[in-house]
């Protein structure tokens, strides 16, 4: 697949860049797929791979209010969290996903793109389908900033990827950063250029917190999205064959899937015992 480039000098270089960066070389942007979806409400999402299980369920919690939105989807998809959020914008039909990979796209193409991500056992995540049928179809965008001959995620490759990442969004979603970390060093830059972003309301992002960086929950997190500008989704989903109109009551929500990453299946048997 041979890839696209877009520079700073062309009319549809994304905005949002030009307006952030004023102060800094902007760079080309090396591209597959719709570049049209950075036109639309955007969420950049970064989160250190540190996390633990509670930064996964609280994480979730938000995600039962934010996945009622329209809204496209953008980062590395790295880290637990990140992929498990990456599976979620592929199951719902009301997000579109743009995927930023630290290789040069002359190396990196949607199959191998998956490689550093999903292995065996988890090779066959219950979304790959919807993956290759949103590529096949032209509905999945891959972005890159690296050379593209670049085969290798270089540090300052994946900190100019977070970074442009987040610059790219309306909003910017960092669950989980501690000091010490690139997702750390992510935020603090977020937050200096004033770019609107948000985290978890607990104690395990208290890093993020003294950054001045707000922490919502799966209530209050909805007045921040629609402050922002994101729209409830109104689409039709095939899944249940009726309109989704979100405005729902707490009870009515759907549980997400749990992460297949962390489940475990034990004989018959062994469950006796």
């Amino acid at each position: 697949m041979e890839y696209k480039i877009i520079t700073p000098e062309d009319s549809k270089y994304p905005q949002k860049i030009k307006e952030r960066l004023i102060d800094e070389i902007l760079p080309s942007i090396y591209y597959y797929g719709p570049l049209e979806f950075l036109e639309h409400f955007t969420m950049a999402v970064v989160c250190s791979d540190e996390s633990a299980g509670t930064v996964l369920m609280e994480t979730n919690q938000l995600l039962f209010t934010i996945r009622e939105y329209e809204m496209n989807l953008i980062g590395s998809w790295h880290s637990v969290i990140e992929t498990e959020i990456f599976r979620l914008g592929l199951y719902r039909k009301n997000t579109t996903v743009t995927l930023f990979s630290a290789k040069g796209l002359g190396k990196e193409d949607y199959e191998s793109y998956l490689l550093d991500r999903f292995y065996p056992p988890i090779g066959d995540f219950p979304e790959k389908d919807e993956y290759y049928r949103r590529a096949n179809d032209g509905e999945l965008l891959i972005l890159s900033v690296s050379n593209p001959e670049e085969t290798r995620h270089l540090r300052k490759n994946i900190m100019q990827r977070n970074w442009i990442a987040c610059v790219l969004g309306d909003i910017v979603f960092i669950p989980y950063g501690p000091k010490g970390t690139k997702t750390y060093i992510t935020a603090k830059k977020v937050v200096e250029a004033k770019i609107p972003v948000f985290t978890l309301e607990h104690s395990i992002s208290v890093d993020l917190h003294k950054l001045g960086i707000p922490g919502f929950s799966r209530k209050t997190v909805k007045n921040f999205l629609e402050e922002k500008g994101a729209k409830i989704a109104t689409k039709k989903d095939e899944r249940c064959n009726s309109v989704l109109n979100y405005e729902t009551s707490e009870h009515k929500v759907v549980i997400i899937k749990e992460p297949s990453q962390i489940e475990m299946e034990f004989e018959e048997k062994q469950r006796r015992e």
